[in-house]
């Protein structure tokens, strides 16, 4: 998984701008992962009434109430990060597909 250079203020809503990302919320202790897909995540906030395109990755993250399953550490981080096996060519063409 590559991630995708994003900072402090990078929303939900951000992610398509980077067509096919997906979602990562890793451990901040030992960087256990697990990727989402961003659509689903929103639709989840938006059915809790917790959130949705705006809210930002921070708090995307501190919604998580689960420890990690591998250290049992609380902290997580959300970034957005390209799948396997993703190239130059492919995200060129997922972006010309959603802009046309």
């Amino acid at each position: 998984m590559d991630p995708i250079r994003t900072d402090a203020t990078t929303t939900l809503g951000d992610y398509r701008r980077h067509p096919g990302c997906r979602l990562r919320v890793a451990c901040a202790a030992c960087g256990w992962a697990k990727e989402y897909n961003p659509e689903r995540i929103i639709a989840r906030l938006h059915e809790l009434r917790a959130g949705g395109y705006p809210s930002r990755l921070t708090e995307v993250a501190g919604r998580v109430r689960k420890p990690c399953y591998r250290c049992r550490h609380p902290t997580w981080r959300a970034d957005f990060v390209w799948p396997a096996g993703m190239d130059e060519r492919e995200i060129k063409r997922l972006a010309n597909l959603h802009r046309n």
